[in-house]
């Protein structure tokens, strides 16, 4: 990426415009885009990620890793299968896009738990440390002699988080014990994948299930053992004691699921799979436009009406036969194709921006007047990664950062997924070429 000149940030205040108050918010918004000179959440925690083949553990060490803590990623010396893992086999130097990703300030040590020798290492690691992530089969740790059991008897405080398929008890747990962890078999067990994709009545194997396109199983189960963790250190703060965060990747993408579960079990009928459309609001979906593509949702009656205005649909027999959200959402496809029918009839005879622009314009006309209480549709227009990359959005926010490694040469991340006031996450490095730091953590935590 090229360096671009930054634009200067238009700060909308939506209740009055006086210059101080503006002034004001517009220098607090600019500090928050940037860490620099800010403390660090959590500078001087020491995270151990004995995490194995798995990304969702490796995706919990980078929050840690982003908010300061020292992050010691453990490989055995032939470093961790993760490496490549990558889409379409590409890589950077032989490492892989998503691993390269997950690269953010850490500290890269080559220790095979194999071994006693090993063994024997990582415990005094751990003895030091006040996280230890691991993604092993229940159990394994354990078995090594250095799992939970034994860790939390040398050092109370220490938080320990295992990642595994079903967690770490019952019998779900014991029968997939041997079975590596996979984001698809989460997705799989997880019931969601089942109400993905396009209709059953259609054309095979397009009606099949379909997972969600990118790792969702892996990240959800990555974040919650981030939240589990930060909350864990919170409470020994308060208690000075550590505790054991289980986790379980089939229950992380489960917690997507819950509403069409719960609502199923109120309507007594299984939420179908509904392709495009969605089941508690319509319209609310991907409609075609002449250029491409816009996401409209206009869920509620008031905004329904309004998109029909912007669309200069507001004909009394569509009005009138779509008029509550009740005749809109049904499970009968064919009601719901005769609607999007009559929309994309208007969609498709405007380009995307020209269909985005209606919408601002009507939006902003309502937002100034008492049309409010009209309704204000969404409308987005569908972007692919190389144009959305392209948007000044991002430069303002200073979302992505290029960075320029010895090893791996110039490449372009995100970064800084939440601005906060006074302790941002930030990146620091990317780097992680296998045993790089060996020296570096050997003379800082071994050498006694």
């Amino acid at each position: 990426m090229t360096a671009t000149k930054q634009p200067k940030e238009q700060v909308l205040i939506r209740y009055g415009g006086v210059a101080a108050a503006r002034k004001e918010r517009e220098q607090l918004l600019a500090s928050m885009m940037s860490p620099e000179g800010k403390p660090e959440a959590l500078e001087g925690v020491v995270v151990i990620d004995a995490s194995y083949a798995n990304f969702a553990g490796i995706i919990a060490a980078s929050f840690f890793a982003e908010f300061g803590a020292e992050v010691i990623k453990i490989e055995p010396p032939e470093g961790d299968p993760a490496r490549k893992m990558t889409p379409f086999g590409v890589t950077v130097n032989g490492v892989g896009i998503p691993f390269l990703m997950e690269a953010r300030n850490k500290r890269y040590f080559t220790l095979d738990l194999r071994t006693e020798e090993g063994r024997k290492d990582f415990v005094k690691l751990a003895r030091k440390a006040d996280i230890v992530i691991e993604t092993f089969p229940p159990g394994q740790m354990d078995s090594w002699g250095i799992g939970y059991r034994q860790l939390s008897q040398l050092n109370p405080r220490l938080v320990y988080i295992a990642i595994t398929p079903y967690g770490q008890y019952g019998k779900r747990a014991e029968e997939f014990a041997p079975v590596p962890d996979a984001d698809i078999t989460a997705q799989a067990a997880s019931g969601l994948a089942a109400i993905i994709g396009d209709p059953e009545t259609g054309e095979e194997p397009y009606n099949w299930p379909t997972r969600a396109g990118t790792w969702m199983a892996w990240y959800m189960a990555g974040t919650q053992a981030a939240i589990g963790g930060a909350m864990s250190l919170l409470f020994r703060e308060m208690s000075g004691e550590g505790q054991m965060v289980d986790i379980a990747t089939a229950d992380s993408y489960a917690t997507l699921a819950q509403y069409p579960v719960i609502a199923g079990n109120t309507w007594r009928k299984a939420r179908p799979r509904l392709g495009r459309y969605d089941f508690s609001m319509c319209p609310y979906g991907v409609f075609k436009t002449k250029d491409g593509f816009v996401a409209i949702a206009a869920g509620r009656d008031n905004d329904f009406r309004a998109l029909l205005k912007i669309l200069n649909l507001f004909k009394r027999e569509v009005e009138e036969e779509f008029k509550t959200i009740s005749d809109r959402i049904t499970d009968d496809l064919r009601r719901i194709d005769q609607l999007t029918a009559h929309l994309e009839g208007a969609t498709t005879k405007l380009t995307s921006d020209e269909l985005v622009t209606r919408t601002i314009n009507y939006s902003l006309k309502a937002v100034r007047s008492k049309l409010s209480g009209g309704g204000i549709p969404f409308v987005m227009k569908v972007e692919s990664p190389s144009t959305a990359m392209k948007n000044l959005h991002w430069y303002v926010r200073k979302s992505f950062q290029q960075f320029d490694d010895p090893k791996l040469g110039k490449f372009v991340l995100p970064v800084n997924f939440a601005k906060m006031s006074e302790t941002p996450p930030r990146v620091k490095w990317v780097s992680c070429e296998i045993g790089q730091d060996n020296d570096y953590v050997r003379q800082k935590y071994l050498s006694e």
